[in-house]
């Protein structure tokens, strides 16, 4: 990271803001999220640096900082997101011509008079989000950066000082980043929130004072980089993932996440997408390792993928963690795991009764205790949103890639968790959900999330998805999303469904049951495309394939030029496979891997052999192999290395000669 004030060099940060500011009046997509969200702030902020490095930039909009003054000030959810930018241009800024004096005063004001945490004082009548791993990182890491700007100065919400705003928020801070280095993400390879966390990680490796900080936030922007390295295809992150939404589902391109992929390597959007990571690393003028870089460039002609994040509940132990011990339960809580029979008690204990999660706290605990009395079982793990142990399957070729978490909590309900999704580049993509409900924005929904999650198992270009619906389910019937006019080339046989995009293959069938394709819904596109729906409306042709049947499964085949020849050989081999059974026992005779058995409590078998799919390691890729919690990551690509050790806190970047 180097500062650049005064530079007037063109690089590509400077591109960047530069791009992103000339798109305040023409990119419909920054229009809409300056009229209708609270993050416009950042592209003041965007303004402010290119002022700062003598470059050209119109003047302020003080009408994008009320949005998110108002939000900080009344405490409504996802403050957080606004804070690091008035952070920034409170304490790199101000001082500058461009900057009033008085916007600055009431930025300082909504800093001091926050909410930092569940312990101050104040109801939260707008259920501000702390608990998930995203909002976490944010809210420790303002509160430490907070109290490090004005150490002197007391905060009105709890009449403290800064110096105890700093230290009440470096010892959640320690822990988040401990846990974090151990044991991954959570919100596996989230589009949305991995771009919050690099943002917090990018405001402690740029702002912190305590060194120790500030290397270990800068170690796991190398971890998150490297995530989204390995997972994304054609410049886009867009496997499965912890926590989606239908708008980084079904339109990766314009996903959180790219905007700093296409600053860092070249990926994802270039037409000056806003999101806070990437106006942060360019501000910071943050400078992706080679290696890192390396990866997510790599043309190789077949990768595979295993890796692991997160832990399940029960094996809290093995790794030295007390789930009853309260200090520890941020870390059950960014895992959704509120109601969990052995963090009920700490939940109870850290849980104000002021807070939305406190009824329910109450409610689940009674029960565990009513059910414990009378001597009858209760599931110990009650959460549909939890996130735990995620096994997590990738196969990545230049023409297409696909990607699972591995036989993941079947059988339950379900949140936000995409649990696969095959890509062929762009918004060419298809997957298989159960309809969780009827509109497109709740969690779950229509498209993002399940209603009951299935059991899907993959491995190289072959998955297997099990759908078992209770009959009690409002939706008795799975879907897959197969965008037929994003294909170059599609047909039907034999109850297969066939895409071709450029050189990359799909075939995808139901096991049983003739599917029907449905018309398609101008919601979907006011929901996924606000800026430009009625354009994305009129150029859409079918998309969504319904078969009725509350047990089913779905093979997906996946193939390219080099493998199979032309698109009609892949056709006429995958349209003559043999097909047979039912959700407790199948079998698909592959005509690239061989026989391919599985079923709802079966093993994953190919060719006669079983395949792994739980308890990966950490990492298991041609680049970086490292056992689960480990502390220590080496990551080699193209001559290129990176070496992590969270132990002592080291980190050795090297470039190919």
């Amino acid at each position: 990271m180097k500062d650049t004030h005064a530079s007037g060099t063109a690089d590509e940060s400077t591109v960047y803001l530069q791009r992103l500011v000339e798109g305040e009046g023409e990119n419909p997509w920054l229009q809409r999220q300056l009229s209708h969200g609270f993050k416009g702030v950042y592209l003041e902020l965007a303004k402010l640096e290119l002022r700062y490095r003598g470059q050209d930039a119109p003047a302020l909009n003080t009408d994008n900082f009320e949005p998110g003054l108002r939000r900080v000030n009344e405490r409504l959810d996802c403050a957080d997101f606004v804070l690091p930018a008035f952070l920034v241009i409170l304490n790199r800024y101000k001082g500058e011509a461009l900057l009033d004096e008085a916007l600055c005063t009431r930025m300082e004001e909504a800093v001091l008079g926050y909410k930092y945490w569940l312990d101050e004082p104040g109801e939260e009548i707008n259920h501000t989000c702390f608990f998930t791993e995203n909002h976490q990182a944010l809210f420790h890491t303002l509160e430490y950066l907070a109290g490090q700007i004005y150490p002197q100065r007391v905060f009105s919400n709890n009449g403290e000082t800064g110096e105890w705003h700093k230290n009440h928020g470096l010892t959640y801070l320690k822990r988040w980043l401990s846990w974090r280095s151990r044991f991954g993400f959570c919100e596996w390879l989230s589009n949305e929130y991995y771009s919050e966390d690099l943002g917090a990680m990018m405001l402690l490796a740029e702002m912190a004072e305590d060194e120790t900080v500030k290397r270990q936030a800068a170690m796991l922007m190398d971890i998150l980089l490297f995530d989204m390295a390995l997972h994304s295809f054609k410049g886009a992150l867009c496997g499965t993932s912890g926590r989606m939404y239908l708008w980084g589902v079904l339109n990766p391109e314009a996903s959180e996440t790219n905007a700093a992929a296409a600053l860092l390597w070249g990926g994802g959007m270039t037409d000056g997408r806003m999101s806070i990571s990437a106006v942060l690393m360019a501000v910071f003028h943050y400078e992706c390792a080679d290696a890192i870089r390396a990866v997510a460039q790599d043309k190789q002609k077949a990768i595979e993928i295993r890796q692991r994040v997160g832990f399940n509940v029960e094996d809290s132990w093995r790794y030295g963690i007390d789930p009853a011990e309260p200090d520890n339960i941020m870390l059950y809580w960014a895992m959704h795991s509120f109601f969990h029979r052995l963090v009920i008690d700490s939940s109870r204990a850290v849980t104000p009764e002021w807070y939305d999660k406190n009824t329910a706290v109450e409610a689940h605990l009674e029960h565990f205790r009513l059910m414990e009395a009378a001597g009858l079982h209760a599931d110990p793990d009650p959460n549909d949103s939890a996130l735990t142990q995620a096994d997590i399957y990738t196969y990545k070729t230049p023409h297409y890639m696909l990607s699972c978490v591995q036989d993941y909590r079947k059988g339950r309900t379900n949140f936000q968790q995409h649990i696969w999704q095959a890509s062929l580049g762009g918004r060419a993509l298809v997957f298989v959900t159960h309809p969780g409900a009827s509109d497109y924005t709740g969690r779950p929904n229509y498209f993002v999330g399940n209603g009951i999650m299935p059991k899907a198992t993959a491995y190289k270009n072959i998955l297997i998805s099990i759908h078992r619906i209770p009959p009690v389910h409002k939706y008795l019937g799975t879907h897959a999303y197969f965008p037929v006019h994003e294909f170059d080339e599609f047909t039907e046989k034999v109850g297969w469904l066939f895409g071709r995009k450029g050189d990359g293959y799909i075939a995808l069938r139901p096991l049983k049951g003739q599917g029907v394709w449905k018309e398609k819904n101008a919601d979907l596109y006011k929901s996924m495309s606000p800026a430009t729906w009625e354009a994305e409306y009129a150029r859409a042709s079918k998309y969504e394939y319904w078969v009725a049947g509350h047990a089913n499964a779905w093979i997906c085949e996946m193939g390219d030029k080099t493998s199979y020849g032309n698109f009609n050989e892949f056709v006429n081999a995958v349209s003559k496979a043999r097909v047979e059974g039912d959700t407790f026992s199948l079998c698909y005779d592959s005509p690239s891997l061989g026989l391919v058995e599985t079923g709802w409590q079966k093993p994953f078998k190919v060719a006669g052999k079983e395949i792994a799919t739980k308890d990966y390691p950490r990492y298991d890729t041609p680049y970086c192999k490292e056992e689960f919690d480990t502390r220590q990551y080496k990551i080699e690509c193209s001559g290129n290395s990176l070496a992590l050790d969270f132990n002592t806190m080291e980190r050795c970047s090297c470039k190919r000669p």
